[in-house]
């Protein structure tokens, strides 16, 4: 004995349907992804690099440019070392990384002064950098 359905048939968009609507949100997800990495609002040239930063979406950001006037801002805003030294000591409570956003012409010797002083004060730091070109 043959089994008959008497259901109407479906139609085809039925299944097409969720598929295009999953394939839609995978392309504005990966289209809108590369627009949060971490910029500091500071024109710099950072230097090449092949690694990742990963896990400081939320970090502060510290940016040395290169020049001689010992420049140095604090999410954006203009600071002494002592006054970083002073910011970073503030904020106990709050997230502990940070992110230093040099210029590829900062000095070495600045740009891991102010490296350890953010160590010292037990935030866990990472150096931005830039892909290299292809």
């Amino acid at each position: 004995m043959k089994l008959e359905s008497h259901l109407p048939k479906q139609s085809p968009w039925l299944y097409t349907v969720p598929l295009l609507n999953m394939i839609l949100l995978l392309l504005v997800y990966f289209l809108l992804n590369s627009n949060f990495v971490v910029q500091s609002g500071i024109n710099v040239e950072p230097p090449q690099s092949n690694s990742r930063l990963t896990g400081f979406d939320r970090a502060h950001i510290i940016t040395v440019p290169a020049g001689l006037e010992n420049a140095l801002y604090f999410d954006g805003v203009r600071i002494t070392t002592g006054e970083l030294r002073e910011k970073l000591k503030a904020n106990r409570e709050g997230e502990r990384r940070a992110i230093i956003h040099a210029a590829r012409q900062a000095t070495h010797g600045r740009v891991i002064e102010i490296g350890n002083i953010a160590l010292e004060l037990g935030y866990e730091v990472a150096y931005s950098t830039v892909p290299p070109k292809a």
